[in-house]
């Protein structure tokens, strides 16, 4: 199966959203809306569910870089363009009920491990999760360095749960997905490589499909 591209969007204003997703979206089948709450992270983030319902055309996987996961999934229950929620294990969350909180509106649920936290913190719920997600660099900014550690950890949870959906979120770039694309995973969530240099969003998604598919 080929590697999926999801492109994160990490916004400060309406109008940069729109920017994104417009010259984006045409290219690809979802898209990672990145929601920062200012407090779980140091930096906050824009995300206004009405006018993502209004502007999106393709599915929507949610990032919850928040403290408190299930105040903002009530949110997005009116936009039918999400299909999957991904919360911290480090959050305040309480694991379990916010993971049925996900599927009781039919949503794919996932859990994003910062890069310090082990694996086996996902044990107790594997048979509940749909998604693991696993953050290259220190959540809440673009444009940072990829932890060399995580990929090794990444390569452990794909030989333990071959069946689980992986992602990788955080300097993901065509100069590092050479280390990345041999650890199994099934989706990269690229931000400044597609939306943060000169070129145009859709040259940076081709682009980064034909490494993929010639790394694979």
């Amino acid at each position: 199966m080929s590697i999926q591209i999801i492109p994160s969007l990490l916004v400060d204003e309406r109008e940069e959203f729109l920017s994104q997703i417009r010259a984006s979206q045409e290219y690809i089948d979802m898209i990672q809306l990145d929601i920062a709450d200012g407090e779980f992270v140091p930096n906050e983030t824009w995300a206004d569910p009405n006018v993502v319902k209004e502007n999106v055309d393709i599915d929507i996987e949610l990032h919850l870089m928040v403290e408190e996961p299930l105040k903002e999934i009530e949110k997005w229950v009116p936009v039918p363009q999400v299909k999957r929620v991904l919360f911290h294990y480090e959050s305040s969350a309480e694991i379990e009920s916010t993971i049925d909180k996900i599927h009781k509106h039919s949503w794919h649920a996932g859990l994003v491990l910062n890069p310090d936290t082990d694996i086996s913190v996902v044990e107790p719920f594997e048979d509940q999760l749909e998604d693991v997600m696993f953050m290259g660099v220190t959540p809440g900014f673009q444009g940072q360095d990829l932890i060399p550690e995580v990929i090794e950890k990444i390569d452990n949870f794909t030989d333990r749960y071959p069946e689980c959906f992986t992602e990788i979120d955080g300097s993901v770039n065509e100069n590092t997905l050479k280390d990345i694309v041999p650890a199994g995973i099934d989706a990269v969530c690229p931000g400044s490589a597609i939306f943060g240099n000169e070129k145009e969003p859709q040259e940076n998604i081709e682009s980064m499909r034909k490494l993929l598919k010639k790394l694979g």
